[in-house]
């Protein structure tokens, strides 16, 4: 029976792992072509016309950067799809813009595909929003990830912007998320 308020990892039994994996670096590696196939867009892509609109509305990164997290949070609806392929590939960011809707991984690839246009260094980084704070010391496996956001890098500082939520306007005002542990899909 594990103490009352002890942190999550003791609140489960017992249980056993596996993986093939020797450490956390090669789930990063795995999940590259993943994203990196899911923000390659179309020649014909109508997220082109996006992308240029708001090159020409400014040439700040900053405010490229918080015109591209609007857009995907006010027009592209959240919704949670954990089907297919264990879900974790991600909807192309033209199926996504299409459809108009996406879970995290569509709508961290369409922040992607938007923003590296844009001349703004982005990359996904897979995330767990239970509060795990044992988790390095788990054995590596995809399955202890339940969320994907977008690690952007502008004028030497980094934001955390997560396509699911709403209502991130301003840098300055976005939060670091509370989550413990990320793994950067390299």
């Amino acid at each position: 029976t594990a103490p009352n308020g002890a942190p999550q990892r003791y609140q489960a039994g017992r249980y056993i792992e596996a993986t093939d994996y020797p450490n956390w670096e090669p789930l990063g590696t795995l999940m590259t072509p993943l994203y990196e196939t899911a923000a390659t867009l179309r020649d014909d892509s109508a997220i082109h016309a996006e992308i240029e609109r708001i090159r020409a509305q400014t040439e700040s990164p900053r405010e490229r950067a918080e015109a591209v997290l609007t857009l995907v949070q006010d027009r592209v609806r959240y919704v949670a799809l954990a089907m297919g392929e264990g879900g974790y590939v991600p909807a192309t960011a033209d199926e996504t813009w299409a459809r108009r809707y996406g879970d995290c991984k569509a709508k961290t690839a369409l922040l992607l595909a938007m923003l590296r246009p844009l001349g703004i260094d982005a990359e996904p980084v897979l995330a767990n929003i239970d509060g795990r704070d044992g988790l390095p010391d788990l054995l590596p496996r995809v399955g202890q990830f339940n969320h994907v956001l977008v690690r952007a890098t502008i004028d030497g500082r980094t934001y955390w912007f997560d396509g699911t939520r709403t209502g991130d306007r301003k840098l300055d005002t976005i939060e670091t998320p509370p989550f413990r542990w990320g793994l950067p899909v390299l």
